[in-house]
């Protein structure tokens, strides 16, 4: 959703979330639970490329996870997400160029019981020989140089934000504990940068953003399956003028599914700025709406992540969209002229953008803050 202190959407001061996902090999421990919300997939951004999934687990206490492919440590990783029992683990680990020659990961994880006793438990995770690269889709904004803000990585705060369930789901599969959804694990925020600034004056008004107002576009051919169009923008960047939850947290928005099942969204729309209606055919590239402030958001930006939709879901209530899950996407050409420290849009006052380079990418995504042109 909107910048950093703003997307993780703090519905539940922790948790992160994801719907099933099936996983052999996995055994029963009465004081370690482990389930996978969705199968690993292939992300390739302009840091490398990465095999990504995450890890609900349900113990007293974790200390770290080591992850082995045959014998070679990939990754150490402490970094949890926890509250009280509940653990979340965002795993990102670089893609072999030849793919994966054997079908196994191994993840020993090292964790105290309910009497403060180190244990052992192993995780085996079983993983495909090469996994398909994403889809390739437009950007939802127009030409220019745009900040990439919270765009997929390991840190970035889409990918460590999650919409609980009120209880948690055991997957009878996967003999474990589900604990939510993200929707937004491979999101984008875009703010749009003119002379290296993102707004003019001291950005205390919405038209003092360069982005805001500018049209929001399809990223692909699709059917329009929900809207809405009456949320207030926020007044004065910075600050949110009411109460956001599940009724409003992506402000107004436009959910179009496309022909593979999937669904592209588009947040925070200027109130009453849709041009679409639920049932319309649109065109990759058309005019949706318009880029605004609404809903969890502290400043002007578009809020854009690509569902997945496997039991084929319809979307009927503003919150049915929350709890579903995400899917990793490229785009076909971009060039790099730099990267900004995460968190750059809270700054105060905003210092300006430096290019510092100039790469041309091909069928990939930015990294989080990359400062892109296209």
């Amino acid at each position: 959703m909107p910048f950093s202190r703003i997307t993780t959407l703090v519905l539940l001061v922790f948790i992160i979330i994801f719907s099933c996902n099936k996983n052999d090999n996995i055994e029963m421990d009465t004081d370690f639970y482990i389930a996978l919300p969705t199968p690993p997939v292939k992300v390739i951004n302009t840091s490398g490329s990465w095999l990504v999934y995450e890890m609900h687990i349900k113990t007293s206490a974790i200390e770290k996870v080591d992850i082995f492919y045959d014998t070679i440590l990939l990754l150490s990783y402490s970094d949890f997400i926890t509250k009280d029992n509940l653990h979340i683990a965002s795993i990102w680990l670089e893609y072999p160029e030849e793919g994966w020659e054997k079908q196994k990961i191994v993840h020993e994880f090292e964790y105290r019981d309910s009497r403060n006793t180190l244990q052992l438990h192993t995780f085996n995770l079983t993983v495909e020989n090469q996994y398909t690269n994403p889809k390739t889709i437009q950007f939802p904004v127009p030409q220019g140089v745009w900040l990439a803000e919270g765009a997929p990585g390991c840190t970035s705060y889409h990918t460590r934000a999650i919409f609980p369930y009120q209880n948690l789901i055991y997957d009878e599969t996967q003999k474990g504990y589900l604990i939510g959804n993200n929707p937004q694990r491979f999101a984008i925020d875009y703010a749009l940068l003119k002379n290296n600034l993102p707004y003019i004056n001291n950005g205390k008004n919405l038209t003092d953003w360069y982005c805001y107002n500018l049209p929001v576009k399809a990223v692909e051919g699709g059917k329009v399956l929900f809207t809405e169009n009456s949320i207030p923008d926020n007044t004065t960047p910075g600050e949110l003028d009411y109460e956001t939850n599940t009724s409003n947290a992506s402000g107004n928005v436009v959910y179009i599914g496309h022909p593979d099942g999937t669904i592209s969204v588009y947040c925070h729309l200027v109130p009453n700025s849709i041009v679409v209606n639920v049932g319309n055919i649109v065109t990759t590239g058309q005019i949706l709406g318009r880029l605004g402030n609404s809903g969890n958001s502290f400043a002007p930006h578009l809020h854009m992540h690509i569902l997945t939709n496997p039991e084929d879901k319809e979307l009927i209530e503003y919150a049915d969209g929350l709890f579903m899950e995400s899917l990793p996407y490229k785009f076909s050409e971009f060039n790099k002229l730099g990267a900004l420290a995460p968190g750059y849009l809270d700054e105060s006052p905003i210092i300006p953008f430096t290019p510092n380079m100039h790469e041309s990418h091909s069928e990939m995504l930015p990294s989080e803050s990359d400062v892109i042109e296209f």
